[in-house]
């Protein structure tokens, strides 16, 4: 059992990450139209690898960049942070829009680092819906397995 004045049995820990895939565009030119550093990226037609750096058979397809940010909260808030990275975006509206019109895609990801992995994409059309409704998104994680 856990003891409650410990800090880190209070410690809850999660990113919130840009990822952008694109079929033909430069990472470097992506870093600099947003201002961000991209964390993880993979840029077409480089060889394939593991975060390791072992080479894995085949190039990859498309280009992927991620700019990722972690966070340590000792309470369950998190949209504020959610909140920070699409402010810092507003301004590159025009460009997230062309990416989008040449065959490219980006998302806000929001990674919970708890004792499991959850991944998901929530398609625009269902975030125009909340805005058209005027409903905020909320979002629930359990860092214990619940029984």
């Amino acid at each position: 059992m856990s003891d409650p004045d410990d800090e880190q049995s209070f410690r809850r820990r999660f990113k919130v990450e840009l990822f952008i895939v694109h079929p033909t565009m430069d990472p470097a030119a992506i870093a600099a139209a947003l201002g961000l550093d991209g964390h993880i990226v993979h840029p077409v037609g480089a060889r394939r690898m593991t975060r390791k750096g072992t080479l894995l058979p085949g190039t990859y397809q498309d280009t992927r960049w991620r700019h990722s940010v972690r966070y340590e909260i000792r309470d369950q808030w998190f949209a504020n942070a959610v909140a920070e990275l699409v402010d810092r975006l507003v301004p590159h509206r025009t460009f997230l829009r062309d990416l989008r019109s040449t065959g490219g895609m980006a998302y806000i990801n929001l990674e919970f680092l708890g004792d499991g992995y959850f991944s998901d994409a929530i398609p625009r059309d269902v975030l125009a819906k909340l805005v058209d409704l005027e409903l905020d998104l909320g979002l629930a994680s359990y860092a214990v397995p619940q029984a």
